[in-house]
């Protein structure tokens, strides 16, 4: 399935005051909703692309695995093909290996339950990168967003270790899914977490930093500047998180360098 479709539109350019018929890629967002055990979870609104990392990584952030091997059995299902489904969505059907019930699982309070024990574990081992490395990094990840270098509409997510080095990166319409993705990768290579610092394209909110501290990375850094809300979770289980990042400069909002 495409990650972008070519859509007519027209440019307007202030200088000379005229308008350009042109051909414009967007990038695709589809839904997709997980099932477990047989039991709708969840629809989400993706690029397609990485469906089982998207599926594990949303499901670890709930709590409902640890690893990927507490996945018994994994299936891609188009929505031509699905007929049991009731929507016209791609589904993700998953076994795992425990009993869900998966509508109580998504309440309001559900992010307490998952983060509370992470913030009782011991801080997050130390991870150093060296301060004159940190504003290359953006430069850097653009090399591997070949979504968003087509689109201009893509949201990204990348692994990167002690030497400053880019070692995976995942695109996504939605912020939330390119993390989820993220994870999801590392669990399905089984890739520690731990060891590795998170570069973002985007925003990082409550949310996010509520599934940043579940999935244990000892660093985050992010283009953009968070919310207090994030800070103040990321502080609270001793994340270093480097923000506003520039070409010449960036911001510690939390942690040490």
């Amino acid at each position: 399935m495409n990650k972008s479709t070519k859509v007519s539109a027209f440019t307007y350019d202030r200088d000379s005051n005229q308008w350009q018929s042109i051909e414009r890629p967007l990038i695709s967002e589809i839904p997709l909703q997980i099932w477990i055990n047989g039991e709708h979870l969840v629809t989400l609104h993706r690029t397609p692309g990485n469906e089982f990392f998207l599926a594990s990584g949303f499901l670890f952030y709930q709590g409902l695995i640890n690893q990927h091997d507490d996945i018994s059995a994994q299936r891609l299902v188009s929505a031509e093909d699905d007929s049991k489904s009731p929507l016209a969505n791609d589904c993700v059907r998953l076994t795992i290996n425990k009993s869900v019930t998966a509508i109580s699982r998504l309440t309001a309070g559900a992010i307490w339950t998952v983060i509370a024990p992470q913030i009782e574990k011991s801080p997050p081992r130390p991870f150093y990168l060296a301060a004159n490395q940190i504003p290359l990094l953006p430069k850097a990840m653009e090399h591997h967003q070949e979504l968003y270098t087509t689109t201009a509409g893509a949201h990204a997510v990348a692994l990167v270790n002690k030497t400053g080095k880019i070692l995976h990166c995942e695109e996504d319409v939605g912020r939330t899914n390119a993390l989820d993705k993220i994870v999801g990768y590392c669990l399905c290579n089984k890739i520690e977490m731990s060891s590795l610092a998170a570069l973002f394209s985007g925003r990082i909110n409550l949310e996010m930093a509520v599934k940043i501290a579940r999935s244990g990375f000892p660093m985050v850094l992010s283009i953009s500047a968070p919310t207090d809300g994030a800070v103040q979770i990321l502080k609270q289980v001793g994340i270093t998180y480097v923000g506003s990042l520039r070409e010449s400069s960036f911001t510690l909002f939390c942690g040490s360098l």
